[in-house]
């Protein structure tokens, strides 16, 4: 159950955001700033399963690229989705490197 939690609750966090934002220019500061940092954030908390992070990222992708598409017809966002998944994965690599020299996230394992 808590594993389903750690997947699922970024994408909903997500869409809220976007729906709290759908009319003035607070969008803009998601794309560019909150929605990069969901993102690095899910690749810290699902470091310890591959298959984790790739069902989040996915559900975040979608979560982000449909509303983003058919709320604010901003085009095509698929350029910020690849940047976001590359800092995801990046945050995952740095967390494993970080963690396996100083053990310092092992309070997010409990």
């Amino acid at each position: 159950m808590k594993k389903i939690f750690k997947i699922i609750i970024p994408s909903i966090l997500m869409l809220l955001l976007i729906y709290l934002w759908r009319s003035g220019k607070d969008i803009l500061t998601g794309i560019y700033i909150v929605f990069p940092i969901i993102y690095i954030m899910v690749g810290i908390i699902c470091s310890e399963s591959l298959v984790e992070l790739i069902i989040s990222l996915f559900l975040l992708s979608v979560s982000f690229l449909i509303p983003i598409n058919l709320m604010f017809n901003m085009g095509n966002c698929i350029d910020l989705v690849i940047i976001y998944n590359v800092l995801s994965f990046l945050s995952l690599l740095l967390k494993k490197k970080i963690g396996k020299k100083y053990k310092f996230f092992d309070f997010l394992k409990k």
